[in-house]
């Protein structure tokens, strides 16, 4: 045998070798995959397959709504469908079956599913045929005392038997965005009576069902610059599917009341805390303050001060500098003020103090910087 010969037949084994392998490792994976269907398939409760189900839809269908925007391949869930359908298993009746109700933005791929699904005489657990009938019977808010966050619970029934719960967390503090969002197997009387348990400082608030599906629709309709975590924006097609089975025209989340802010404010400046602060301009400077955070003037808390103060910018065109200065001490008269009307515990607003006097002297040195840059270059 020549040497060329011998070359070429040990080219062709080492290509042999890795398809091989990469069989092998196809065949693993595949089998891991139909291993995971059938597990959450025969799970006891419907959750399992439902979070494997919106996993897998977030993992191939880009979302719209993401900063900054994240290249995928557009048709990897289309033939993801497709090799479902290809591969006739019970296990993928039963995914594409859940993948026909939580594809709510995508109607032609949801009619695929649906489709097949009616072609296939596969028995599926009640439960799945009972999806377009789930029953969502209350929605509460679990607000934060200081504004800071909104959590927006939802309890759902399936078949009259298993009971889900969505809990969505709105930062206020981060444009309202939706910043964590999940999906458990407990009634929503449990879940909330832990939550109590583990918080002291939030209160609930019944809200009607249709108030809930407004609530949280608005903030997915804008684009959203919050950090994923362990459960979020993965369960978002499950909470998008939950919340198009809310009733449609709730009320929005009220805006900052400029008119009662404006009042607080004449109130503030009569009262004796407010005394320093005679000078029309401080006025001006405290509605600016409350377009921070929640914008809910009652309450303050560490996270919001950071946004006022913490990364100062300086603006003389309607605030003279030596008002913008006392921003800090004006935030620490006013705040105990605030929260004597709202009852915040004083241990709360003790924090917020605290946090203001930490940032107060930095604020301070960065408005001069600025100021004596802005000078430099119109002097310039």
């Amino acid at each position: 045998m020549g040497d060329k010969r011998r070359e070429r037949k040990a080219k062709q084994a080492r290509r042999d070798v890795r398809r091989a392998k990469k069989r092998d490792r196809e065949s693993r994976a595949d089998t891991t995959f139909r291993d995971t269907i059938r597990k959450a398939v025969s799970s006891r409760h419907p959750i399992s397959l439902l979070g494997v189900a919106s996993y897998l839809i977030h993992l191939m269908k880009p979302d719209p709504m993401a900063w900054p925007k994240v290249e995928r391949d557009t048709g990897i869930l289309e033939r993801f469908v497709s090799g479902m359908i290809d591969a006739r298993t019970r296990e993928t009746t039963a995914l594409l079956a859940v993948f026909a109700e939580l594809l709510v933005d995508d109607p032609e791929t949801q009619l695929r599913c649906r489709e097949a699904v009616a072609e296939r005489d596969d028995v599926l657990p009640q439960w799945i045929t009972a999806l377009p009938q789930i029953e969502v019977y209350r929605a509460v808010r679990r607000a934060d005392v200081l504004g800071d966050a909104d959590e927006l619970v939802i309890g759902a029934r399936l078949n009259d038997t298993h009971e889900l719960t969505a809990a969505v967390l709105i930062d206020h503090n981060a444009l309202s965005d939706v910043i964590d969002a999940v999906v458990a197997s407990d009634p929503i009387d449990e879940g909330l009576a832990r939550a109590d348990e583990s918080s002291s400082d939030t209160y609930v608030v019944e809200m009607t069902l249709a108030d809930a599906r407004t609530w949280i629709e608005d903030p997915l309709s804008e684009p959203t610059f919050t950090r994923p975590t362990d459960t979020w924006p993965q369960s978002l097609p499950l909470i998008q599917w939950l919340v198009r089975q809310l009733p449609e025209g709730g009320a929005h989340r009220a805006p900052t009341d400029w008119v009662a802010a404006a009042e607080l404010c004449d109130s503030f400046f009569t009262a004796d805390p407010a005394a320093p602060f005679a000078d029309r301009g401080y006025r001006d400077l405290l509605l600016e303050l409350f377009e921070t955070g929640c914008g809910d003037p009652l309450r303050w808390s560490e996270i919001r001060v950071e946004q006022a103060i913490g990364c100062p910018a300086y603006d003389d065109s309607y605030i003279p500098l030596e008002i913008l200065l006392d921003a800090p001490d004006l935030l620490r008269a006013f705040i105990p003020y605030a929260h004597a009307q709202s009852e915040i515990r004083e241990e709360l607003t003790a924090r917020t103090i605290a946090t203001v006097d930490k940032l107060r002297s930095r604020y301070k040195r960065e408005i001069l910087r600025q100021a004596e840059r802005r000078y430099l270059d119109d002097a310039s």
